[in-house]
């Protein structure tokens, strides 16, 4: 599933794209096409988003909010396009750039109070300029033995973190991902909240999710894991210290942690 810095990636490129232009809808496969035809020749006003949730809001109040779950995806096309497929739920079209969305679970027309419900269910987003990391942490504390891990990936508690972000920020902070939330304190926190901002500014402007540090030399032990781009996801040998690593289900997805490199009672190096 796309995590938060491809969905701020995709919300500039979509602004870039088509903001202030008359905008060509339809929907091929036809699971779109009423809303489409509300919204044909309208003109795009911005591309927002917030956690893994991107809205596309058009003059007239209205807005398409889409979630590409684990099997949307966008594709685009410069200059002229080619005949859609037909598995494309919503072309957006100009002259000069078409896109294509293919796959999502969500792709649905709402308003201002529909996008307003939708953003009340959603903890902060550390890619917004203004969340406040604070009130994840006082979220943490409502359940104070839940695993820092399990919490890291409720989109209620904080908005666009994905398994890898979870995973590769709880190794570079230090901390098992099976603290309990009450172990974690306010610097702590803070501290791990910085980290993850970090790594998804860097993703959202490289494209892709990079955590090493390329400057760090891997530890022997890891071998060909030692040039992957991060430390523990999916790899059987920790870059940095070359260990095993440990792999438990957790939220329903598998989360790998060195358990020489991330304590229990949480804490440790950046």
């Amino acid at each position: 599933m796309p995590e938060g810095n491809t969905i701020h990636r995709l919300a500039r490129e979509h602004t870039r794209d088509f903001v202030r232009r008359l905008v060509r809808v339809s929907s091929p496969q036809g699971r779109f096409a009423g809303e489409a035809r509300r919204l044909d020749g309208r003109r795009f006003r911005a591309a927002d988003a917030v956690g893994k949730h991107l809205f596309h809001l058009w003059e007239g109040g209205l807005i398409v909010h889409v979630h590409l779950g684990m099997a949307g995806e966008f594709y685009r096309f410069a200059g002229p396009p080619p005949e859609p497929r037909p598995t494309v739920r919503m072309r957006l079209s100009t002259p000069a750039v078409t896109t294509d969305l293919i796959g999502p679970p969500t792709c649905e027309l709402i308003d201002e109070a529909g996008r307003a419900a939708i953003l009340a269910r959603l903890g902060p987003d550390p890619l917004r300029r203004g969340a406040n990391p604070m009130t994840v942490f006082e979220s943490l504390y409502k359940r104070p033995d839940r695993p820092i891990g399990d919490a890291l990936l409720d989109q209620r508690v904080i908005s666009g973190v994905g398994n890898i972000y979870r995973i590769e920020a709880l190794f570079l902070a230090g901390i098992h991902p099976l603290t309990r939330s009450r172990r974690i304190s306010p610097a702590q926190w803070l501290a791990l909240w910085e980290l993850i901002r970090d790594l998804m500014r860097r993703g959202a402007t490289r494209r892709r999710i990079s955590t090493v540090d390329p400057s760090e030399v891997p530890h022997p032990a890891a071998g060909r894991g030692g040039r992957d781009p991060f430390y523990v996801y999916q790899h059987e040998i920790c870059r940095r210290c070359g260990s095993r690593i440990r792999e438990i289900p957790l939220s329903g997805r598998r989360m790998f942690f060195c358990a020489t490199c991330q304590r229990k009672t949480g804490g440790g190096r950046r």
